[in-house]
């Protein structure tokens, strides 16, 4: 497959799963909105090679919207939700990029985080 292709298919999984997300009616930040800030991560989390600008930007923005716990708790959840849908997604390249950005995520994404324990 190339990486176009590749890139189509996985953006297409990111959009479909944010569809089948229900909205949260009190929350600040929706699903939506943090798929739409983290989706120039995709392509280094898959493929390595260097984190876009977009990526760090997308990021810092995600963690800056997250001011209530309700809030950093949906993120959480959509992040987790939504890497599963990545085929070939690689969780340590994942955690690499807030350090990367410059800045800090007070959990590791995985399978199995459990998002109600964020606080």
């Amino acid at each position: 497959m190339t990486t176009f292709k590749f890139f189509k298919v996985a953006l297409i999984v990111v959009l479909v799963s944010i569809s089948l997300i229900p909205p949260h009616v009190n929350a600040e930040v929706t699903c939506e909105q943090i798929t739409i800030w983290l989706t120039p991560c995709i392509g280094y989390s898959v493929l390595g090679g260097v984190v876009p600008a977009a990526c760090c930007e997308g990021l810092k923005t995600t963690i800056a919207a997250k001011k209530t716990k309700k809030d950093r708790q949906l993120g959480c959840n959509c992040v987790k939700d939504s890497a599963a849908k990545i085929p070939g997604l690689n969780y340590d390249r994942v955690n690499e990029i807030p350090g990367i950005c410059g800045t800090t995520v007070p959990y590791k994404i995985t399978p199995d985080l459990d998002c109600s324990k964020v606080n």
